[in-house]
C-alpha cells in the first residue's frame, strides 16, 4: 500500500474530483486529507500501554482485511451522530477513509510484486519483506512529491501531512472508536487515535531525512533485535528522486501476485486510474448505496479478493 506522502497527494487530487454537490471548507478539506491516511496511524502507536499498543495494531490490521463496506458505513453513520458542530468535519474525514481504501486496494499488488521479486532474488533479503516493502513505498513517496510538486521533504515534510485541528482529532477519534466496537467488537477509546497521530508524527520527525543522526541511532537500536531496520526503510531521502525504478515508468511486465495476471502498468498509471474511479465511488458512498459499495469494494485494502 502507498505511504504517507503518496496518500496525501492522492487526497489533494481526489478533493478536486468530488461530485458536484460536495464542497469543503478549509477545515473540512484538512479532515478529508487526514482521512486519506486511513487506519495507518494505528500501526505506529508506541507510547501507550502494551495492551493498548496491541489493540491499535490489531485494529489497523483488521480494518485493512475484513468487513470493508460495513466498517466504512459504520463510520459514515457515526459521523452523522457526532455533535452538530463536529458533523461536517467528521463526514469529510470518513470520505477521506474511502479514498484511502481505493488507492490501497488498487496499488498494493504493484508494490507487493516488486517486494516479492527483490526478496526472492537470492541476494540475502528473504527475511526482509517488511523492510523492502517500506523502502519501495518511501522511494515512491519521494519521487511522487518531486514529480507532482517539484518539492522534497525539506519543503513538505511527511509529518506535516497529519495536520489537524482539535475538532478534527476529536471527531475522527470518536468515529474510529465506534467502528472498532460496532464492526469488530474491539474496545478503542476515542482519545487513542490522537495518541497514534502524535506517535506517527514523532516517528517521521525522528527518521526523516534518511541518514540523519537521530534516525541512525533509532535504526541502530532497531537492528539489535533484527538484521534490518524498518524505520530506516520508511525514511525519506532529502534529495529529489527524478528516476524511480520502483515506479516502473518504462512499463516492464510484472506479475500480479494476487491474480497471476501479467501487467505492464506503471505506478502513475495506477495512481491516475484510481483517481478516475474516485468520483463514482465517492457518490456511491455518499448515497449510502450498500449494494453499489459491495460491487465496488470486492477487495481488501491489500488488494486481496474478499469472500462474498
Amino acid at each position: 500500500m502507498p505511504a504517507i506522502i503518496t496518500h496525501h497527494l492522492f487526497g489533494e487530487d481526489a478533493s478536486r474530483r468530488l461530485p458536484a454537490k460536495i464542497s469543503f471548507s478549509e477545515e473540512e478539506l484538512l479532515a478529508f486529507l487526514l482521512g486519506n491516511q486511513g487506519p495507518d496511524p494505528f500501526y505506529f502507536c508506541f507510547t501507550a500501554s502494551p495492551a493498548a499498543i496491541q489493540t491499535c495494531h490489531t485494529f489497523a490490521e483488521t480494518m485493512h482485511n475484513s468487513s470493508i463496506v460495513d466498517a466504512l458505513l459504520v463510520a459514515k453513520d457515526a459521523a452523522s451522530h457526532l455533535p452538530s458542530d463536529d458533523q461536517a468535519v467528521g463526514k469529510a474525514f470518513v470520505l477521506g477513509l474511502v479514498a484511502h481504501y481505493l488507492l490501497d486496494s488498487e496499488a498494493h499488488a504493484f508494490i507487493l510484486a516488486q517486494e516479492n521479486d527483490i526478496c526472492n532474488a537470492g541476494v540475502g533479503l528473504e527475511d526482509a519483506h517488511d523492510q523492502v516493502h517500506a523502502l519501495i513505498e518511501s522511494d515512491l513517496d519521494t519521487w511522487m512529491l518531486w514529480s507532482a510538486r517539484q518539492q522534497t521533504i525539506a519543503d513538505a515534510p511527511a509529518w506535516a501531512d497529519l495536520a489537524r485541528t482539535e475538532r478534527i482529532g476529536r471527531a475522527a477519534g470518536a468515529i474510529f472508536s465506534q467502528v472498532a466496537w460496532q464492526a469488530f467488537g474491539m474496545r478503542l477509546t476515542p482519545e487513542r487515535y490522537e495518541g497514534c497521530l502524535r506517535d506517527y508524527e514523532m516517528v517521521y520527525r525522528a527518521i526523516d531525512p534518511t541518514g540523519n543522526p537521530r534516525g541512525r541511532m533509532i535504526a541502530g537500536a532497531e537492528r539489535l533485535g533484527t538484521q534490518y531496520s524498518r524505520l530506516d526503510a520508511l525514511s525519506h531521502a532529502s534529495e529529489p528522486i527524478e528516476h524511480c525504478p520502483a515506479a516502473n515508468l518504462d512499463c516492464r511486465p510484472w506479475i500480479d501476485p494476487l491474480t497471476g495476471e501479467t501487467k505492464t502498468t506503471s505506478f502513475p498509471d495506477i495512481f491516475y486510474d484510481s483517481l478516475d474511479l474516485w468520483p463514482d465511488l465517492a457518490e456511491t458512498f455518499v448515497k449510502g448505496d450498500r449494494e453499489g459499495l459491495v460491487r465496488a469494494m470486492r477487495r481488501s485494502y491489500y488488494g486481496e479478493p474478499l469472500a462474498d
